[in-house]
């Protein structure tokens, strides 16, 4: 398998830390640099660089530097600074109670030409309207608890959301793409006969479901029959040996009917001869409402012959005989067809148009083609793998590129019932990680992404990078 990386627009973005080197400056000195915000876990961490030498502060004043974390509907303020001048720095060590701020970060006394610096550092309950939000400081120069208009500077804005790392996989290309369908006539024949009489009882349906089915084949210019297997069955009333005979000429009989009808050269007919299907007899017996049923089924079960089996139900079980014989029996005696066929390949245009009406002429790696010429995340992108999965419902690599276009939305728990058929491989590993993530379960996302970083896979590195 080919590990392929389809990374959207956004993920070309930074994946964790949003930090600003610029230095900016309040209107009352303190200058500000080195800010990041970052996301580990379920917290957000915000550290920033405070340089306080640029202040003038009264000996009986404070001024309070308030960060705040906030969207156009959110905000949580975060620990402020007071600086003090002398005498009010004083003060406040006698009185601590006389802060202008509830649970300051620090408290500092501003020293008059000296240079001084708060290396600042919270960690906040993480919230998703964080992911967008915006740091701003600012200053309370009046200590009333307010920042005046023009008293706030933005720092820097964070972009918290997880951006995934997901390994998609190349299927392997098919080299011969081979169909099949299938399906069951009931054709009558008259007593003891094994020719085909087209109007003769349901004749005329039953052929014609078989009909159908080549014709579909036949009318996709894309297709060509390979083989057509047919396999006769009769029900088990008279001899065995005769039931055999019956089975062979009666399959052959539907075998020429199919080459006149059609034209189609005898050669491409495989022909077996199934004899008395007493398995369909035993799965009616077994799901009839039969009172001697377990004693019937026995004898089904037994090492007996055929011939004698068949001679013990009819003079042990006789009333049951004539229902089985009545409502089981004609139903024994049927053909099971099928057409094999192969699709010719087709280069990523061609497949661009027939995935748009005719999806299941595709191979899974022609699909994959497809989807790599939209871009990752949109909608014609997620519907490739959408389908894809569909048609090919239990391929490992089908899941797994499935579970990653559903991750790539974020939809975490409907990807993990993709990924339940998406196999060990460390694609899917990764896979797996990504979706702990976006649950927050990251003791299990570190195991999952630790193993498939381990096999290789550069994308769970990054992925673990979030989380550490």
């Amino acid at each position: 398998m080919k590990t392929i990386c389809l990374y959207s627009l956004l993920a070309l973005l930074p994946l964790a830390p949003v930090a600003a080197d610029e230095v900016k400056r309040l209107p009352g000195g303190a200058a500000v640099d080195g800010v990041e915000i970052k996301k580990q876990r379920d917290s957000v961490v915000i550290r920033m660089n405070l340089d306080l030498t640029g202040m003038e502060v009264g000996r009986n004043r404070s001024i309070v530097l308030a960060p705040v974390f906030r969207t156009e509907d959110e905000k949580q303020w975060l620990p402020a600074i007071e600086v003090m001048g002398r005498t009010r720095y004083l003060y406040y060590e006698r009185n601590e109670e006389s802060l202008y701020t509830d649970n300051p970060y620090a408290v500092v006394r501003r020293k008059q030409d000296t240079e001084q610096r708060v290396d600042y550092r919270v960690t906040v309950p993480y919230r998703r309207w964080m992911n967008r939000a915006e740091l701003f400081l600012g200053e309370d120069t009046c200590g009333c608890g307010e920042v005046a208009k023009g008293n706030s500077i933005p720092l820097a804005q964070a972009d918290l959301a997880f951006i995934p790392r997901l390994a998609y996989v190349s299927p392997q290309a098919e080299t011969r793409k081979t169909r099949a369908l299938s399906g069951e006539a009931y054709l009558d024949f008259p007593v003891n006969k094994m020719v085909i009489y087209p109007d003769y009882r349901r004749n005329t349906a039953e052929l014609a479901k078989i009909r159908a089915t080549i014709d579909t084949i036949r009318a996709d210019k894309d297709f060509s029959i390979t083989q057509i297997s047919l396999k006769g069955y009769a029900s088990p009333e008279g001899g065995y040996a005769w039931n055999i005979r019956l089975s062979e000429g009666r399959t052959d009989a539907l075998r020429d009917y199919l080459v006149e009808e059609y034209g189609i050269e005898a050669a491409l007919f495989r022909t077996e001869a199934g004899a008395e299907n007493w398995a369909g007899l035993r799965n009616y017996v077994e799901n009839s409402d039969l009172t001697d049923k377990e004693a019937i089924l026995a004898i089904i079960d037994s090492d007996e012959e055929p011939d004698p089996k068949e001679h013990r139900i009819r003079s042990e079980h006789a009333a049951s005989y004539r229902t089985l014989l009545q409502d089981c029996y004609p139903g024994l005696r049927r053909t099971d067809y099928t057409v094999d066929y192969v699709i010719r390949g087709f280069d990523v245009e061609e497949a661009k148009e027939v995935f748009k009406t005719r999806p299941q002429n595709l191979s899974l790696q022609e699909m994959f083609a497809v989807a790599q010429t939209y871009r990752p995340g949109s909608e014609d992108f997620n519907r490739v793998f959408d389908i894809a999965v569909r048609l090919y419902p239990d391929d490992p690599v089908a899941n797994l590129n499935a579970a990653n276009a559903l991750l790539e939305r974020g939809a975490a728990e409907l990807a993990l019932k993709y990924l339940e058929k998406a196999g060990d491989t460390p694609q899917a590993d990764n896979a797996r990680g990504v979706a702990m993530i976006m649950l927050e379960r990251y003791e299990e996302a570190e195991s999952y992404l630790d193993r498939a970083a381990k096999a290789g896979i550069g994308e769970a590195e990054e992925n673990l990078t979030y989380i550490r």
